[in-house]
């Protein structure tokens, strides 16, 4: 008899709140401010927006990865500290994307 495992990824609440709260980390040690002050500009809103939709995609495609796997604290350190280094660099891709789009327009 063939057993088939029902994917169980993680929670989206969990990956949504790691996400805000590796931004705001991101944002509180840029340039050695060590400050939350000035958050709500325009500017620094479209620039931890798109941190933060880097670091959402990234944490989704991990817990998509490993949703097939066992339930376990484990599994849950591992897509979570892998999906905020994929979703770091996916951040970054977006980044110089947009800039890239400056560039030429």
């Amino acid at each position: 008899m063939l057993t088939t495992t029902t994917p169980r990824p993680l929670h989206w609440s969990l990956l949504f709140v790691t996400a805000v709260f590796v931004t705001l980390l991101l944002y509180f040690i840029d340039e050695g401010r060590y400050s939350l002050e000035g958050l709500l500009t325009v500017g620094n809103g479209i620039a931890m927006g798109i941190y933060l939709v880097g670091l959402l995609l990234g944490l989704a495609l991990m817990a998509q990865l490993f949703a097939k796997r066992h339930p376990s604290p484990a599994r849950t350190l591992l897509v979570l500290s892998l999906g905020t280094v994929v979703g770091f660099l996916f951040g970054l891709l977006l980044m110089m994307g947009v800039g890239a789009l400056q560039l030429l327009g």
